[in-house]
């Protein structure tokens, strides 16, 4: 009769099954935190930008007075091919494109291309995008205003700018916080707080210029 040899398999104690547990744990926890301190980088860029085309753009309407891109003496004072606008104290559609552009011949920017940020799309800038907004605002999207920041990512921008203002009141303040194109309503924001609960970028923001 053939004997039957039995083998034992090492497995791991419930001490090193715990140990391996929290250094998962704290692996996570880092992850977590790393990505957390990257959007907190981000945010102060983006704060900066912000600051930043606003002044350029005041520099140039208090040197000029006109917007740019809305300048219509543009052409005259900067030569063809840099384009104009109709005077009318709004950035529109057909003039957002020249606003880089009067703003780089006038030496205010180093480019005459819209600037990205540091979460990806870029700036741009847009008067009246909806009846509780007039004036001209700069807008900072994926192409076309489809959606670029989460909503906490949002948070954290409007705790930057508009302090003493709630941090999830996305209708108050210089910053608001709507979704982009083609996101169903609230995900951004359910009326004026923000969706803190949704995970992934749903909102487009707005600075008043």
């Amino acid at each position: 009769m053939r004997s039957i040899v039995k083998h034992r398999f090492p497995a791991f104690s419930l001490i090193e099954l715990s140990v391996v547990l929290v250094i998962v744990g704290v692996l996570m926890g880092a992850i977590f935190k790393g990505q957390d301190l990257l959007d907190v980088a981000k945010v102060r860029s983006v704060v900066h930008d912000l600051q930043h085309i606003k002044v350029a753009i005041h520099n140039y309407q208090d040197t000029y007075g006109a917007l740019p891109g809305d300048d219509p003496n543009a052409e005259t004072r900067f030569g063809g091919g840099i384009g104009k606008g109709n005077g009318n104290g709004l950035i529109e559609p057909a003039e957002s494109a020249n606003v880089w552009g009067h703003l780089n011949k006038a030496g205010d920017w180093e480019s005459v291309t819209p600037p990205t940020s540091k979460f990806g799309g870029n700036y741009d800038i847009v008067s009246a995008p909806d009846g509780s907004m007039p004036g001209n605002w700069i807008r900072l999207s994926k192409d076309n205003g489809q959606a670029l920041l989460t909503p906490k990512q949002v948070q954290k921008l409007m705790s930057k700018i508009d302090e003493g203002i709630a941090a999830s009141d996305s209708t108050q303040g210089l910053l608001r916080a709507k979704e982009g194109q083609g996101v169903t309503a609230g995900q951004c924001a359910n009326g004026s707080n923000l969706n803190l609960e949704v995970k992934n970028p749903t909102c487009i923001v707005y600075m008043k210029l």
